[in-house]
Parts: structure tokens; C-alpha cells; sequence
């Protein structure tokens, strides 16, 4: 047995017996080593996956940046600007304490004026509001600031009460079901079989206790020991050297000047840092601080009082009236970095460092955070998703190179089966598919809903094959209606999930929600007045896969009036609509789960499953006639004339023909109705000439009928051209419109944004 003291007390977890071996049996599924506030915020987002398990483990006033100098491609930019607004939207909602209140960046002389035009190019290239106050507005608003030259204002920055802010985190981590682990030194991390079997992780808590965990993946976000941590785990030709900035910030015990804004200095290019600017806490109390001084101890947390005088120096360069007995000392922090270089991007050969978020190679479920400074904590959120889609694409590759692999065993397209059972036709089996090419380019637009072709065989009689039923709402009516006795236990029984429009867009909004259950079930199959909703309640990771919903209809029989017109359906409560009886239902889903489904993508060929490995030649030869014949039937323009080609194949086979077209052609002039073919067969015999095939532009032997019906189709042929192009002039025009339409929200937005 192995425990682990966390926060004084015994977490939940204090007798889980600790596995040493796959990750199959790992103890935990996520291992987020760091417990600062992107640790946090990483733990609490990957604690909302379903089926998963996180550990947290602990290493022994801030401000929300508004992302401004950081470079146009950089990480630090794209965190900073999303997790701002996550932030602001999270305090908002969650009531944690945070103000608005502005940031002012100074400029004392022409040379520090040109590093704020900068700045201020720089923000308007990436969307981020900012602008210049003249003088005299500065001065009136803030008469304590000394600002010489110009005034450049971030009114989308503002202070955050960091402490409440990483309560929350962690109580909502712990809420969703995440084991934290405080005060637990991380001894080493072990990968097992290169991270394909998982971390083991050896720890030891305050009292000199050990404990060993294993993970099926790990997130190094140690802060400042994340350098040496992915050292222990990489080779040593991927080691980094961690540089540690010291930064000591000063208190104002004075109650005068007391300025409202927060207020930098203008960034110096080249400098590791933003200069010793003026922030404060919720409470209005001004520090000052940071500046920058490298050691290397990370944990040398003492004050030096050599500097002291540099910062006040500094700090009444904007602040003049300062008393400078009333600045005091008041503590250190440490900013994990991995170069000397300049904080400010400002091109190349500054030494600017991003922040290093990836997922180690050759290293599975390893992702190493490297780097994570300011704008750290306001980036947090924005990280953890950014973590949270590395992970969950991750996942999405191991289970296509894992299928593949499973796959790859099978060659042929049809196995001898003698001994061959009902079972055999599990989802295992390989599907055999028919190929259609046309001689057109044809496409299904704007169509949400599947084709649907009955077959002799079908695909899905399988006991194994999992059913997800979405319906409307209220989505009891039709588990009251699956669970009622008359109601086929065959059928119920491979119905395995039912949810309603409401519950699914609540549950499945994020993306790896939405492949987890696209993985979980074979058929979806969606109650039919529901059906057009789904596009954008399942987006692509549903619409881009052959798992698109199918539509069932649900609704009982409607009579008819006298006139020939349905009677409308009454639902028996209000806001509710009304389910056909048990059978119905099940004949319903009997009908559309017994079809095979056509999404028509905009080319000239289809691919349709016919059947499986383990069908007989006569079950796919059944099968083969009904979908060519409901596809031609149904779904190609012109019908045979238009096909080209149908083979079959399975997915490691080469495609086998079974019927091939005996004329092609290119342009709709070239071909000749059937009627007009056969007049001119008759002209062509009544004057003992071969036939031959039509020319265009060749009349001989062609009467004057004929002429005009030649006439007439090539009218036709400009006049549907002609609406073509007008389509297309309409639906540019549209799309010039919706463009217009979101700058003018984008343009009110901002405007919203800085009158706030």
C-alpha cells in the first residue's frame, strides 16, 4: 500500500493500491506535475473529461496582461489574447475580484517615443486596443505622473486577485473530481516503454514518506523545476539550461501619490524585463516591481538590498513626488526563462524566448511546458485548452495507427469462411464497398440528411452493433417508449445511449467530448425533426466521418382530412411533441439501421458498403443490385447514361471492376437524345450511309426540325450557364455582406471593450 499526504490531510485516494506496470492498469490517467496557476488551470480542464482521472502534484496580485509585446506569430501573443478574455469572462461569472483598470506605458524623451509607436503598431496589427492620451488629459487625470513625451494607454489591462483566482481552480478541480497532492517532492519519473506503457512517477511527502504512481500521461508544468524535470526524462542531446531572473518588488507604506492606472516605462529593447513599473492589489495598496537580477539558485528567495536605490531611481523617473523613505523592501519571486534575451519581441537577433508547449517526440503522453513566465498566469486558461487539443489529438493519432494496424492482417476482399457463423458479421469484419464513377461531376448540396438504400442483407443485424439515439425534447418520452414491454428486447437492447437535443449540446460542446462519442457507437440515428439542428450541435468532427446522423421518424401516424391534408399531431404536454407508438418506433429504426447510407461528396465518384468480409457471394451480389440500382435510380443525374464505372473493393484490396460504360463523353452537345438518334439512324440508312456518331457543328443529312431542336438545346445549354454565373455573382455578393457584417461586430465589440 502507498499514500500520499496532501495538504495536511489524507486525500481520498490515501489507499489506492499503485499499479507498476501498463498503462492499461495505470493509476491515473493524467499526471500534471505543478501546482501553480497554469498547473491548475491544465488539472481542472482535464479533469472534465469523462472516464479520466488527474492527479495533481504540488512543487513547493497579478496582473492581466493585455498581450502587447510579445511578437505578431509568437505563443506568449496568442495565449496572452485568448486567456484574457477566458479571464475576464471566468471572474465575471464566478464573481473572483478583478478591476479594470487601465495600463499606462511612458515615454520621457523622443528615443523611448519610438518604442511606444512601435508597441502601438504592433497592437493594432493583432486587434489589441490601444492609443495615445495627449499630455494635458494625462495630467489631469493622473497629476502624479510624469510622462514627458507621450502616454500610450492599454485599456484592455487590468489586476486580478491571483489568490482568489487559484482557489477557484483549485476547488473546481477538486469539484470534477481531481486528486491534488500538496507539499509532494517529485523524486524521478520513469517512462515506461518510452511512454507507450505510461509514467511511474516516485514521490515523497514532508514526513519522508515514498509513494509510486503511474500515469498514461504526464504534464511537466513545474515552473521553475520544468527544465531540470524534462532533463531527467529526454536524451541529453535534447536538454535545455534553465536561467532563473530574480525579481524583487518594493511596498509604499505612504498614502501619497497613490495613481489609479498601473504604469510602466517604455520597454527597452534587449532588456530581460518591463522595467520597474507600479502595479497594485485589489485593495489600491502600490508595489513596485520587478526588477531583474540572474542567479542561479532557484530557490535563493532573499532580498538584496544593493538594489534598492536603482529602483528608486528609476521609479521617480515617472513618480517624481514619491517619498522614497516610505519604498521598502518587501520580497522576491523567480521567473523560470530559458534565455537572457530581451522580454520584448521586437525581431530577429533580440533573444526573445516564447513559451516551449509541446509534445515531447518519441516520448507518448509527454507534454513538456518550458519557459512558462509572464504572461503566465494570464495565459493559464488559454493553456490548459491548448494542452487540453494536444492530448486529445494525441489520442486521435494512437487510434488510427492502432486500427491501422489491426487492419493491416487482412488482404482479400472476400475470406473463405466454411465454418462461418452469425457472429462473423461483427463490426470486426472488413466492409466491402462499391465504387460508382459517373461521367459528370455530380454533388449533394445542402442536404443534412443521408441517402438511404434498403438492402437484401444488412449491414447492422449484428447483436454487437451499438445504437446512439438522439431525439428532441424531452428525451423521457422515448426511453419510456424503448422500455416499454412490447418494444423488441432485440432492438432495445443494442440501443445503448438516448439523448436529447437539450442534454447534447450541454454535454458534448467541447471537441474531445464530441470524438469520444463518435468512437462509442457504431450508428447514430436522430429523431428526424431534430435532424437539421445537428450540423452545428456535432460540427465536422461528425459531418466529416461516415457516422453522419441518420434520420428516423418518430412521430406517430397522422390521419388525413376529407381534402387529402394530415391532420396536425396535438402533443399530450405542453413543449413536448408526441412519439409514435412502441412498434412504430421499432420498425422505424428496424427500417433505417436495415439501409445503407450515400453521402455524395462533390466529385464524380461514390462509395457506398455493400457487405462485409464475411458475407457469401450471393448476399454481396444481392446487395450489389439493390444499391445500383436505388443509386441510379435515386441519385445520379441522367441515370446509366451517366455512369461510368462501378467496381467493389475492400480497404487493402485493388478495386474490382463489374461494369464499365461502352461510350464517354465530355460536353452534354456531344451526346444525342435517344430520339434524335434514332431519327438520324433513320436518315442515315434511308440514304445507304454508315452510321455515325454526331459532330458538332456537322448538319449534313439533317433536316430543318432537326436544326431547330439543335438549336433550342443549345439555348438551353447558355441559358443554364448564364444562371450559373448569376448564382455565383449572388452568392459572392452574400459573402461580401456577411464579411461587412462581421467587421461591424468585431468594430462594436472593441468599442464595448473600451468603453469598459
Amino acid at each position: 500500500m502507498s499514500s500520499l499526504l496532501a495538504c495536511g490531510t489524507l486525500m481520498r485516494f490515501f489507499h489506492r493500491q499503485f499499479s507498476t506496470t501498463s498503462a492499461r492498469t495505470a493509476d491515473f490517467t493524467h499526471v500534471v506535475v505543478g501546482a501553480g496557476a497554469v498547473g491548475l488551470a491544465i488539472a481542472r480542464k482535464l479533469a472534465e473529461r469523462d472516464g479520466t482521472s488527474t492527479l495533481l502534484i504540488e512543487r513547493h496580485g497579478a496582473v492581466i496582461h493585455a498581450g502587447i509585446y510579445y511578437g505578431p506569430t509568437s505563443l506568449k501573443t496568442e495565449l496572452c489574447l485568448k486567456g484574457k478574455r477566458m479571464m475576464y469572462d471566468l471572474c465575471e461569472k464566478q464573481q473572483i475580484p478583478y478591476r479594470n483598470c487601465k495600463k499606462w506605458i511612458l515615454a520621457q524623451n523622443s528615443q523611448q517615443h519610438e518604442e511606444l509607436d512601435k508597441t502601438h503598431a504592433f497592437a493594432k496589427s493583432i486587434g489589441v486596443p490601444t492609443q495615445f492620451i495627449p499630455l494635458a488629459e494625462a495630467r489631469t487625470r493622473e497629476p502624479d505622473v510624469r510622462a514627458e513625451n507621450a502616454v500610450l494607454e492599454s485599456p484592455t489591462t487590468g489586476i486580478v486577485d491571483s489568490h482568489a483566482y487559484m482557489s477557484y481552480l483549485e476547488s473546481d478541480f477538486q469539484s470534477r473530481g481531481g486528486d491534488l497532492a500538496c507539499h509532494t517532492q517529485v523524486d524521478t519519473i520513469e517512462p515506461l516503454d518510452s511512454g507507450a506503457q505510461g509514467y511511474r512517477i516516485q514521490t515523497r511527502s514532508p514526513s519522508g514518506e515514498s509513494a509510486s504512481v503511474t500515469a498514461e500521461t504526464l504534464i511537466n508544468s513545474a515552473g521553475l523545476a520544468a527544465v531540470p524535470l524534462s532533463n531527467s526524462i529526454l536524451p541529453s542531446d535534447r536538454h535545455m539550461k534553465p536561467y532563473y531572473a530574480k525579481g524583487s518588488y518594493y511596498s509604499y507604506a505612504a498614502s501619497y501619490p497613490r495613481p489609479k492606472t498601473l504604469v510602466y516605462p517604455a520597454p527597452t529593447s534587449g532588456a530581460a524585463g518591463l522595467g520597474t513599473h507600479l502595479t497594485m492589489d485589489m485593495m489600491g495598496a502600490i508595489r513596485f516591481g520587478p526588477d531583474v537580477e540572474w542567479v542561479d539558485d532557484p530557490n535563493d528567495l532573499s532580498v538584496n538590498e544593493d538594489r534598492l536605490s536603482a529602483a528608486l531611481d528609476e521609479i521617480e523617473t515617472y513618480l517624481p513626488t514619491i517619498k522614497r523613505e516610505k519604498v521598502m523592501l518587501d520580497y522576491a519571486g523567480i521567473r523560470p526563462k530559458l534565455g537572457k534575451g530581451s522580454a520584448v519581441a521586437r525581431g530577429k537577433g533580440d533573444g526573445f524566448s516564447d513559451f516551449y508547449i509541446k509534445k515531447e517526440e518519441g516520448f507518448d503522453g509527454f507534454i513538456n511546458l518550458l519557459g512558462i513566465e509572464s504572461p503566465g498566469l494570464t495565459s493559464s486558461l488559454a493553456i490548459a485548452d491548448m494542452v487540453n487539443d494536444l492530448l486529445a489529438l494525441i489520442k486521435h493519432i494512437n487510434t488510427v495507427s492502432d486500427s491501422k494496424e489491426a487492419g493491416a492482417t487482412t488482404k482479400s476482399l472476400l475470406k473463405a469462411t466454411s465454418d462461418s457463423s452469425e457472429d462473423d458479421t461483427s463490426l470486426d469484419a472488413e466492409p466491402v464497398w462499391l465504387v460508382l464513377t459517373t461521367k459528370k461531376h455530380i454533388a449533394q448540396q445542402h442536404r443534412l440528411k443521408p441517402g438511404k438504400i434498403p438492402l437484401p442483407h444488412s449491414l447492422n443485424h449484428s447483436p454487437n452493433t451499438t445504437i446512439c439515439l438522439i431525439t428532441c425534447d424531452p428525451q423521457r418520452q422515448i426511453k419510456d417508449t424503448i422500455a416499454n414491454p412490447s418494444f423488441p428486447t432485440s432492438l432495445s437492447s443494442r440501443i445503448t445511449k438516448i439523448i436529447g437535443i437539450s442534454k447534447l449540446k450541454a454535454r458534448y460542446h467541447p471537441f474531445e467530448n464530441k470524438r469520444k462519442l463518435l468512437d462509442e457507437h457504431d450508428i447514430f440515428l436522430a429523431d428526424a425533426r431534430i435532424i437539421t439542428m445537428l450540423p452545428k450541435v456535432l460540427g465536422k468532427v461528425f459531418y466529416k466521418s461516415t457516422k453522419k446522423p441518420v434520420p428516423v421518424n418518430l412521430e406517430p401516424s397522422r390521419e388525413r382530412k376529407p381534402d387529402g391534408k394530415r391532420v396536425a399531431n396535438k402533443s399530450a404536454t405542453e413543449g413536448s411533441k408526441p412519439i409514435a407508438a412502441p412498434l412504430q418506433v421499432a420498425k422505424e429504426i428496424e427500417k433505417a439501421i436495415g439501409c445503407t447510407f450515400v453521402h455524395l461528396a462533390p466529385s464524380n465518384n461514390v462509395s457506398i458498403r455493400i457487405g462485409r468480409s464475411t458475407f457469401t457471394a450471393q448476399q454481396i451480389s444481392e446487395n450489389v443490385e439493390a444499391v445500383v440500382a436505388g443509386l441510379v435510380e435515386k441519385f445520379i443525374p441522367k441515370g446509366w447514361r451517366n455512369v461510368r464505372a462501378i467496381h467493389i473493393k475492400g480497404p487493402n484490396t485493388m478495386a474490382l471492376p463489374i461494369w464499365l460504360a461502352d461510350e464517354l463523353w465530355v460536353d452534354e452537345g456531344d451526346v444525342l437524345e435517344e430520339e434524335e438518334a434514332q431519327e438520324q439512324n433513320g436518315i442515315g440508312q434511308s440514304a445507304g450511309k454508315k452510321k455515325r456518331k454526331r459532330i458538332p457543328g456537322d448538319v449534313h443529312g439533317i433536316g430543318d426540325g432537326q436544326q431547330k431542336k439543335r438549336k433550342r438545346v443549345e439555348e438551353d445549354g447558355k441559358r443554364a450557364k448564364q444562371k450559373r454565373r448569376t448564382e455565383e455573382v449572388d452568392l459572392s455578393k452574400e459573402m461580401r455582406e456577411r464579411r461587412e457584417k462581421l467587421r461591424e461586430q468585431k468594430r462594436l465589440d472593441r468599442q464595448a471593450m473600451q468603453e469598459d
